[in-house]
């Protein structure tokens, strides 16, 4: 029997030799049928090996994988190490062809791994065609990659869609899968399916992120802004844009930036924050030079100027506004003369109020201004408590200070601000450094009006830097960010450059009554003119954050001991 289909096999063998497949897989056929009696799987993986070499031979992929594939099955039954390798190399060769090129690469290294155990030294020729797979790969995928943009140039965008999707399913290296994506995410957004061209423009930006391919990145997170500018979204807008300025910026794509930064400036104007777009064109005329700068764009500040020039807030804006002040300094005036539990009352209301005014604006500016506002009666509600505890004077600042460093994080990210924005710069260094060196005269001045006891009980080094830390920290830095770099940043696009300055100074002077003093009133309010100036003209804290810190220090540290 087994005689029988080897003249079958070698006459089979013979018409595949001589070029003619159809007639080989025939007599192979009678082999297999006679030999499939015996269980010989060697004989049957031969004879299958065969069968898919002379389908292959007529093109027909298919049916030669699938007589691999049983050829592979009876070459591991039979543990032929050798002739599973080939039947595995050769599985991999029409998966290839087929377009399958992982599963090809799996294959081959079952393949190698099978040659090796066999001790066959023809692993290496595998190993070629493993490594080829890669670069077929990528052959085909940029193929239809280049496909897809002929398409979308011509207008057939689905048919473009479909080619990206295939590019995408080949390329391996992740900034040419961004780019596929960033494209599909652009027929989207084309189509006006703004949420499926979101997401595409989301995978694309991890796509991007992973290799650092800053300017893929750049416009993937632009594109992003877009679709939210798109729906009116800007504080979310302003987010990405600004997260793709600082890609585009640091891939050197100046007319990205440009492109970008014009967007971000009309996001501000649309919603009527022309003091923020104003800071925004400005602070880009400093970081580049001259030649670097869009045609228009000081035409574009002049107008913007203008228009902040009109800035006033309405009349039931003002009320509103002023009501609050008012309002805020009878309840300090409530608690520091009459009754704490009254003024607790009256702070825990402004609170409310507050909450519900920004609540009911439908004005962008006002409604920021008043969540800002927020954290004022908060300050005293904490405050009014501490007292209740047995904590050491020097303590409370630290206290105190964590809910205004809570607010002012929470009022950041729900105004999507950048640390940029709030002031949180160096600043020109020099100027910044005579501005914190005020400090110490306004300290003395302070002390010579409200001759406070010491905060600490020994005048050491320890204790110094222990106080003048808490002092700069949490006097400095928790109040300047509120008021200077939130409260009056907000201010300023409701009424202006300095009314805002005026009003925040306000406010945080009535936080001073509890001081007892109307000369030390005056004098706080001078030194919050002073510093909402610096502010309104510097943008940074930095300076002021260590002239307030500074000043504090010597107020309760320094001058009890010396004067």
């Amino acid at each position: 029997m087994e005689k029988e289909a080897d003249n079958y096999f070698n006459q089979g063998y013979t018409y595949y030799e001589d070029g003619e497949p159809e007639k080989a897989l025939e007599h192979y056929q009678e082999a297999l049928e006679i030999i499939k009696a015996t269980e010989n799987h060697d004989k049957i993986g031969n004879i299958f090996l065969e069968m898919g070499n002379s389908y292959a031979a007529i093109k027909d992929c298919d049916k030669s994988l699938k007589m691999y594939q049983s050829c592979q099955e009876h070459y591991q039954k039979a543990k032929n190490h050798q002739g599973e390798g080939y039947a595995l190399a050769n599985i991999g060769v029409i998966q290839t062809q087929l377009g399958d090129y992982q599963k090809a690469r799996d294959s081959y290294k079952k393949s190698i791994k099978n040659l090796k155990k066999s001790g066959d030294g023809s692993q290496k020729e595998i190993e070629s065609l493993l490594e080829e797979t890669y670069q077929l790969q990528k052959k085909d995928a940029q193929k239809f990659y280049e496909k897809a943009i002929r398409l979308l140039d011509k207008g057939k965008n689905k048919e473009a869609m479909g080619f990206y999707k295939k590019a995408l399913q080949l390329f391996t290296d992740k900034s040419s899968r961004g780019d596929c994506l960033l494209e599909m995410g652009n027929i989207q957004a084309f189509s006006k399916n703004d949420e499926k061209a979101l997401e595409l423009y989301h995978k694309s930006q991890k796509e991007y992120h992973g290799p650092k391919d800053r300017l893929g990145e750049g416009f993937a997170l632009a594109n992003i802004g877009v679709i939210h500018d798109k729906r009116k979204e800007y504080e979310e807008a302003r987010h990405y844009y600004q997260k793709a300025l600082y890609k585009f910026e640091k891939a050197g794509d100046t007319e990205s930036y440009n492109e970008i930064s014009a967007l971000m400036g009309e996001s501000y104007q649309v919603q009527g924050a022309y003091g923020d777009a104003l800071k925004h064109h400005q602070a880009y005329l400093e970081k580049f030079p001259t030649q670097h700068h869009p045609a228009g764009i000081h035409k574009e500040i002049d107008s913007i100027k203008d228009k902040l020039s009109l800035v006033k807030p309405t009349r039931n804006e003002s009320l509103i506004l002023l009501s609050y002040l008012l309002i805020l300094i009878g309840a300090e005036v409530v608690t520091t003369y009459t009754n704490v539990e009254v003024g607790l009352l009256l702070h825990t209301i402004i609170l409310f109020g507050l909450l519900i005014n920004s609540s009911l604006s439908t004005n962008y500016t006002f409604t920021n201004l008043l969540r800002s506002m927020m954290a004022l009666p908060m300050i005293r509600i904490v405050g009014l408590s501490i007292p209740i505890m047995n904590i050491p004077a020097l303590y409370w600042f630290p206290i105190i200070s964590v809910p205004l460093f809570a607010a002012s994080v929470v009022i950041i990210r729900a105004q999507k601000l950048t640390l940029k924005s709030v002031g949180l710069v160096w600043g020109k260094i020099p100027l910044q450094i005579v501005v914190a060196l005020t400090g110490v005269g306004l300290g003395l001045i302070e002390y010579m009006i409200l001759r406070p006891d010491p905060l600490i009980p020994v005048f050491n080094p320890y204790y110094l830097i222990l106080g003048a830390s808490f002092m700069i920290i949490s006097t400095g830095l928790a109040e300047e960010l509120l008021f200077r770099g939130i409260v009056q940043k907000n201010a300023e696009n409701i009424m202006g450059g300095l009314m805002s300055v005026l009003y925040v100074s306000l406010l945080f002077t009535s936080l001073h009554i509890g001081w007892e003093s109307l000369l030390d009133l005056i004098f706080v309010f001078s030194v919050s003119m002073f510093y909402g100036f610096v502010f309104y003209k510097t943008r940074s804290i930095f300076g002021i954050t260590l002239s307030h810190g500074i000043s504090n220090s010597f107020l309760f540290l320094v001058f009890p001991f010396l004067l």
